[in-house]
């Protein structure tokens, strides 16, 4: 494993350029995993359609992927990019996967490649569930990277299989029939653990070394691995400039998403997050940061804390429960060999 300092040094494949929102959590994780994948090995990207992609990618504009000015001498620096539609981000990074070990296999390549799809929670839970799971089954060699900001962030800011109870979106409103959005959100990481994954991890760069290593670890999988990347969404989840990296390490913390990491036949752990609600950070004061949240909570003007708004004590007792509820099957989770 490299150290901490020797990632942070390398040339990231992931450039100036791209039009995502300043500030957005999805840069600031391309950024990083492409550190890190630049590890002497060549890179395939399967990227499907998402804020990711088509903020990055839009040819003939800048396109904010590459090593420099010019492509690189060395097959080892060098990279490719798939792009396809919202579900197919893991299917063509599998079809990559063969292809290079039938040249690896043939010596028409001598070195391995390390194949990464990428995808919103939009395009891998909703649309492209099925081939997330089907990639999983058949433990093909690849990292999937999944952006989690809860909505359909390039379509619209509507609600997805991830979206946080009561948020506010353009498909779960405000108003008298309900507070937000009225479903639970999908155990994604248990589906990919009980699909087969080699790997499941729940982590964001506002947790700047774990999340390096954790895609270090990811990247060397001897099957499947799954990395979920918390990422606040400034526009849709209405917060203000700056607060980015602390929103995504507090919702961490206070249990609404808590960074982890298990390994099949070494079990895992729950980081950063503690199992008792009395020692993590108030949940108040995460929903209070979002805009989304705010017909649940308001400021108190005596103490200077978020509290819940006249009336809507029960919703936030209720999402407090699923918080616990949260940490409480993460921790379970993590006992699994």
């Amino acid at each position: 494993m490299s150290g901490y300092k020797d990632i942070a040094l390398r040339e990231s494949s992931f450039r100036p350029g791209s039009t995502l929102c300043p500030g957005c959590m999805e840069s600031i994780a391309l950024q990083n995993v492409g550190r890190v994948s630049d590890n002497g090995r060549k890179t395939i990207f399967s990227i499907g359609t998402s804020c990711a992609e088509v903020s990055s990618l839009a040819f003939p504009n800048v396109v904010a992927w590459g090593r420099g000015d010019a492509s690189p001498d060395d097959f080892a620096k060098s990279f490719s990019i798939i792009h396809n539609v919202f579900e197919s981000a893991p299917t063509l990074a599998e079809a990559a996967r063969d292809v290079s070990d039938i040249l690896a296999d043939h010596g028409a390549i001598d070195r391995p490649i390390q194949v990464i799809a990428a995808s919103g929670d939009g395009g891998a839970l909703a649309i492209g569930l099925r081939s997330l799971l089907h990639t999983i089954y058949r433990q093909s060699r690849i990292t999937m990277v999944v952006l989690v900001n809860e909505i359909f962030a390039n379509t619209g800011f509507q609600y997805s299989p991830a979206t946080t109870p009561f948020a506010e979106t353009s498909t779960t409103p405000v108003g008298e029939a309900q507070a937000g959005n009225p479903r639970l959100p999908l155990d994604y990481i248990h589906l990919c653990i009980a699909a087969g994954a080699g790997m499941v991890a729940q982590v964001s760069p506002a947790h700047g070394k774990l999340f390096v290593k954790t895609i270090e670890k990811a990247l060397a999988c001897d099957t499947t691995a799954v990395v979920f990347v918390p990422a606040p969404c400034i526009s849709g989840w209405k917060f203000d400039d700056g607060e980015t990296v602390h929103l995504a390490e507090l919702g961490a913390q206070c249990g609404a998403y808590p960074a982890f990491v298990w390994e099949r036949g070494k079990g895992g752990a729950v980081k950063d997050c503690a199992r008792e609600a009395d020692d993590r950070p108030r949940l108040e004061e995460f929903l209070g940061l979002q805009r989304r949240f705010h017909h649940l909570v308001q400021k108190d003007p005596a103490s200077g804390q978020f509290v819940a708004r006249p009336g809507r004590e029960p919703d936030v007792e209720r999402m407090r429960s699923w918080t616990q509820s949260n940490v409480e099957r993460l921790f379970r989770l993590a006992e699994l060999p």
